[in-house]
């Protein structure tokens, strides 16, 4: 099976497709990739005493997880130290009573999960707020302070922000074929970061017996495609250009890229221009931004407090800092520990202060997160930190944001990301143009097992083809 196949990206889905083809027999496979480095939004690197995570951290869940049945038998995963212990802090220094955070969560986490959101008829963010408020207003819930309700809702609405990757709850829509694997969502790497999935799809992690998979090889990196010319008949093969001149020819390409290269050069990079019913999927799927920044300290003035920090803001202090400086630290919504880095601290950004805070200096970021970190944590001796690295995922031409989901617009315009994964084929039925990564996961959008799970779909699609052909060719010869 001499057919040729290109890979636009070595992210996860680009090396899942790569190794499942080159280990049934499709080896003629090249990936280009944009950057200097594999991984995409996996992206482990040196930082304090070990290492971190700049994109994706934690494996979420183990049932038909496809990273947890990589890494489970070869016990790579631990249950990480955010899943317990978390805390709601208000912005004038007092920590919320555990039980009463505890309860507050579980009343809203309850009303998020609800089946009754399949019939509702506004958006994810009215949905919440009118059965949260329903709930804290019945009697056995009146013991709760009414300005802590209005606080942590805000707080809540931030989470939630993150979690899906939007702006608003009130974008984020209710019409949502996802699901969640069952199990422990907050598995971490026992320090080795969450480059060891990479390292467990190319066969050379130490933990594994079996043969490298030689797929690096074949990767050529710092090649932004520009456009590609993938109908131009049944003779001729898919033309690749990158920006730097260079170009590739293919019998089949597999696009790996995130939604957010697609949606700033949709315009641009395909000929011809691709059928309305992709158009409209590039156009319609959501595409948010969330960052991390990271900070190493010489003392963790936090240790014994908590192992997630939930800011909650008085409506006065909030009003003031809109005002401020430092009006864009609105886009932090909680600190949390890094597992097996006990000097290190991280805060967790979304949203439109999210990408506003990419444009600020490191010393600017700095300043702003001693800032928040001095009014929360009223009775710590806070210094600055020794050293500090982030997550800019929306300013990078390579991403342009962090992860998909759905939103009223993907219902406005009737589609989703099944229409994303179609593949395009010539005038025979060939597929010559296929789409993978996690934005075309309707079921797990938004996570690196998603998106391995489509390149491996992509890759048997094509291992399919050339088999059946092959069983075409053997019958014709014996007969």
């Amino acid at each position: 099976m001499s057919a040729k196949i290109v890979i636009i990206g070595a992210g996860s889905a680009g090396i899942a497709a790569a190794t499942r083809l080159y280990q049934r027999g499709l080896k003629n496979v090249q990936i280009l990739e944009a950057t200097d480095r594999i991984g995409g939004r996996v992206h482990t690197v040196p930082f304090g005493e070990n290492v971190i995570d700049k994109g994706a951290q934690w494996c979420h869940g183990e049932k038909q997880n496809v990273v947890f049945e990589l890494a489970s038998p070869l016990g790579l995963l631990e249950s990480s130290i955010i899943g317990g212990n978390n805390l709601l802090i208000q912005s004038n220094g007092e920590i919320v009573n555990q039980a009463l955070s505890d309860r507050l969560m579980q009343m809203a986490g309850e009303i998020a999960e609800s089946e009754e959101l399949e019939t509702y008829g506004g958006t994810f963010g009215d949905f919440v707020t009118e059965r949260f408020m329903k709930a804290v207003n019945e009697e056995k819930n009146k013991d709760i302070d009414r300005e802590l309700v209005q606080q942590f809702l805000v707080s809540y609405h931030n989470y939630q922000k993150g979690y899906n990757a939007i702006d608003s709850w009130y974008e984020y829509s209710v019409n949502d074929d996802a699901e969640d694997c069952e199990g422990n969502q907050t598995l971490s790497w026992m320090g080795k970061g969450y480059q060891s999935v990479l390292d467990l799809l190319l066969g050379r992690h130490p933990s594994q017996n079996g043969d490298l998979i030689p797929i690096e090889e074949k990767i050529v990196f710092n090649k932004f495609v520009k456009n590609i010319h993938w109908n131009r008949g049944p003779d001729y093969p898919v033309t690749i250009y990158c920006q730097d001149g260079s170009q590739y020819d293919a019998d089949h390409v597999i696009l790996t890229m995130s939604l957010g290269v697609l949606k700033e050069n949709l315009q641009t990079m395909f000929t011809p221009q691709l059928p309305s019913i992709k158009r409209n999927a590039i156009t319609g799927i959501y595409f948010g931004t969330v960052n991390k920044i990271i900070m190493e300290f010489k003392v963790p003035f936090w240790a014994e407090v908590g192992n997630t920090f939930s800011l909650l803001w008085g409506q006065d202090e909030l009003e003031s800092l809109r005002a401020s400086k430092y009006a864009w630290t609105e886009g932090v919504s909680a600190f949390f520990k890094i597992d097996r880095q006990p000097k290190l601290l991280a805060a967790w950004m979304m949203g439109k202060e999210c990408r506003q805070a990419e444009l600020l200096s490191g010393q600017d970021i700095i300043d702003g997160l001693l800032f928040l970190l001095r009014k929360f944590f009223k009775e710590k001796q806070i210094d600055p930190p020794i050293k500090m690295i982030r997550s800019q995922w929306f300013s990078d031409r390579n991403f342009r944001g962090s992860y998909s989901s759905r939103s009223i617009k993907t219902d406005l315009l009737q589609t989703g990301c099944n229409d994303l994964a179609i593949p395009l084929t010539d005038c025979f039925g060939k597929p010559v143009l296929l789409f993978a990564g996690e934005a075309t996961n309707s079921k797990h959008y938004g996570t690196v097992h998603g998106a391995i799970e489509t390149g491996w779909r992509e890759a048997n699609r094509l291992i399919d083809l050339y088999e059946k052909q092959q069983k075409k060719v053997e019958t014709v010869q014996t007969t």
